[in-house]
C-alpha cells in the first residue's frame, strides 16, 4: 500500500518537515505540494510575495527540502494569477532542482495546451485532480487519450474532502475506484481525505480527540471494492484539514499556539494560553502531549524527540507557528508511512536518542 501520498500546503514548515524525514521514511512518501494562492503571506518574507517570487521561492525550497525523491506540484490554488507563464515558470525552476517533479492537472487543465506543456517523460508523466463529486470515467479517459497521454502514464488524485467520511461512504468510495479502475488502467488511483475540522476545534487551555475517520473510511472502502489494493494508494492533508483555505489580506494576527498529534486511532489536539509568551505555553502543550495516551515515544520520529525535549526544558523553544507545523507533519508523515507500513508486514526501527539524566533534566 505504499507509497503514501500525503497532499501537503507548500508552505516552509511542511517542506521542513519533509525535508528532516529519514532517508529510509522518505522513499515511501510521494508528496502533492499545494502551491498557495499569491494572497498567502509568506512567513520568511513577512509578507505576500511577488508573482517572480513565488515560482522562485517554490524552486529553492524543493531544492534544499526534496530534490531527489519524486513528488507533485499542484498549482490550482495560484494558477489564476500566475497566469500561463507564470505557472510554466514556476515548473521550470522547480524542475530544475528536482527532475523528478511532476505537475498535477485538473480535469479543465486536460484541454489547456499551456498546462499540457507540463507533462513530463517518464513512466509517470503527470497527476490529475479530482474532487470525488465530478468523477466521470468516460470524459476522464477521452480527455487524456486526446492529450496524447497513456492512462498508465498518470496518477489519479481523488479528493474526498466535504464527502461524509464513515462506515456508510466507504461503498460509495468502493463504487468510484470501481468505476475509475474499470476505465482505464492507471498508474494509481489515490484516495485523499481529511477528518481534522475546518476551524481549530479547541478553545485556549483546551484539548480534544478527534477520530481519525480518513483512515478508518479507506480501511473501509477497501472491503468495498473489486481493485486490487496495489493499484491503490493512500493519501490525506497531512495534520491538516482537506479545505485550503488560504487568507486574502495581510493575515497577521497572534498564532493560537498549539499542536496537532497523530496517533494510532486519533488525532490529539492541544491548545495552550492565548496570553503570555510562547516558549513556556508550547511547553506546556508538549508537556501535555508526551504525558498523554496518544504519544508513541521519543524514538518514534525526531519530531516525538523534539517534543519530549521541549517539555523537559532541553531545548531553549519550541519555534514558531512555522515550527509547530513542521512537528505536527514530522511526526504525522512517519505515523501513516508506519501504519501503511504495517499493511504490507514492513516494520521500522525506532530512532536513536540521547539519554538524558532525570537529575539533570529537574536542573
Amino acid at each position: 500500500m505504499l507509497p503514501y501520498y500525503p497532499a501537503l500546503r507548500a508552505k516552509p514548515g511542511e517542506f521542513a518537515a519533509c525535508g528532516r524525514l529519514a532517508a529510509r521514511y522518505q522513499g515511501h512518501v510521494c508528496p502533492r505540494f499545494v502551491v498557495p494562492p499569491p494572497t498567502e503571506p509568506d512567513p520568511e518574507k513577512g509578507r505576500i510575495p511577488t508573482l517572480d517570487e513565488i515560482a522562485y521561492m517554490m524552486g529553492e525550497r524543493l531544492g534544499k527540502s526534496w530534490p531527489h525523491q519524486r513528488a507533485f506540484l499542484d498549482p490550482q490554488l495560484a494558477a489564476a494569477a500566475l497566469g500561463d507563464e507564470g505557472v510554466a515558470t514556476l515548473f521550470r525552476i522547480a524542475t530544475s532542482v528536482n527532475s523528478r517533479l511532476l505537475p498535477v492537472l485538473t480535469i479543465a487543465d486536460l484541454t489547456n495546451p499551456a498546462r499540457q506543456a507540463l507533462v513530463q517523460d517518464g513512466n509517470v508523466r503527470a497527476g490529475i485532480y479530482m474532487d470525488f463529486e465530478e468523477v466521470d470515467p468516460t470524459a476522464l479517459v477521452e480527455a487524456v487519450e486526446k492529450m496524447g497521454v497513456r492512462s498508465e502514464h498518470c496518477v489519479l488524485f481523488v479528493d474526498f474532502t466535504g464527502a461524509p467520511l464513515g462506515a456508510d461512504f466507504a461503498p460509495a468510495i468502493g463504487e468510484i475506484f470501481d468505476q475509475l479502475d474499470g476505465a482505464a488502467r492507471w498508474s494509481k488511483i489515490v484516495y485523499q481525505a481529511s477528518a481534522y475540522p475546518d476551524t481549530l476545534p479547541v478553545g485556549a487551555n483546551e484539548r480534544t480527540l478527534i477520530p481519525r475517520a480518513e483512515w478508518t473510511t479507506f480501511q473501509a472502502a477497501l472491503k468495498e471494492t473489486g481493485v486490487q489494493p496495489d493499484r491503490l494508494a493512500y493519501g490525506d492533508f497531512g495534520a491538516d484539514c482537506g479545505r485550503m483555505v488560504f487568507p486574502k489580506g495581510k493575515g497577521g494576527g497572534r498564532p493560537r499556539p498549539h499542536l496537532r498529534y497523530t496517533g494510532k486511532t486519533h488525532t490529539l489536539v492541544v491548545r495552550g494560553s492565548d496570553s503570555g509568551a510562547f516558549t513556556p505555553t508550547m511547553r506546556d502543550v508538549c508537556k501535555e502531549i508526551i504525558e498523554s495516551n496518544e504519544y508513541s515515544g521519543r524514538g518514534f520520529s525526531p519530531a516525538d524527540d523534539r517534543i519530549w525535549r521541549n517539555a523537559k526544558g532541553l531545548t531553549e523553544t519550541c519555534g514558531d507557528a512555522t515550527g509547530w507545523r513542521e512537528l505536527n507533519t514530522a511526526h504525522h508523515l512517519v505515523r501513516i508511512v508506519r501504519d501503511l507500513g504495517a499493511m504490507s508486514g514492513i516494520e521500522f526501527d525506532e530512532d536513536l536518542v540521547a539519554e538524558y539524566s532525570e537529575q539533570g533534566v529537574l536542573l
